[in-house]
């Protein structure tokens, strides 16, 4: 069972809300978003294949390549959420 204390839950939001964010911000400024996004994916896609539990074949392949579509859509869509919420609090300041 996962035991989170204060301290490690407020450096969970920061890192992953402020800070993470931030720099695909900039990130993004050098190669633009699209190409990131695709980073993503790919990046996603061999998470999967590495985590995948399931044998390559008969049922198990549809499961594995259900788990790398999933954690690639998470992982692209974490990128393209906060480049877009980093972009728009930056414009506001």
């Amino acid at each position: 069972m996962l035991r989170f204390g204060l301290v490690r839950l407020v450096a969970a939001v920061l890192v992953f809300g402020i800070l993470v964010p931030y720099g695909l911000l900039r990130v993004s400024r050098l190669i633009n978003l699209p190409t990131m996004i695709l980073c993503a994916a790919a990046l996603g896609v061999a998470y999967g294949a590495i985590k995948a539990d399931h044998p390559w074949s008969g049922r198990g392949l549809s499961d594995n390549l259900w788990l790398m579509g999933v954690s690639a859509a998470v992982l692209a869509l974490y990128v393209t959420a906060s480049v877009i919420g980093a972009r728009i609090i930056a414009r506001a300041l």
